[in-house]
């Protein structure tokens, strides 16, 4: 059998490239990946570092009716916890509010 003396394809930049605040997240809490969470649906992309935990989600503008329904769906999907869409409203209007309320429920696990 013939082996061809070409060198390999260089390996994919995306091996070495930085990981993604999301994927950072990953290994923090539940606020540091609601953060995350929030930070890629919020219509202006608004960098996780710079929400503020304690903000109303809706007033503050980070999230609106469409983005909130998709919050809610990934924190059950992620947590299998379901939140109440007129929590998120309510009580549970904050990122805050959110993830103390996920850790009560699941125990303060992470995925």
């Amino acid at each position: 059998m013939w082996f061809s003396s070409k060198k390999s394809p260089p390996k994919s930049d995306l091996a070495t490239a930085a990981p993604t605040e999301e994927v950072k997240a990953a290994a923090g809490s539940v606020l540091d990946l609601l953060k995350a969470t929030v930070s890629r649906i919020s219509r202006d992309h608004i960098p996780a570092a710079d929400l503020d935990v304690r903000a109303h989600l809706l007033d503050s503008g980070y999230i609106d009716s469409l983005t909130a329904t998709e919050l809610l769906a990934e924190i059950e999907r992620r947590y299998r916890v379901r939140i109440e869409e007129m929590d998120i409203v309510g009580r549970l209007c904050t990122i805050d509010a959110l993830a103390r309320e996920i850790e009560a429920r699941t125990g303060g696990a992470a995925p």
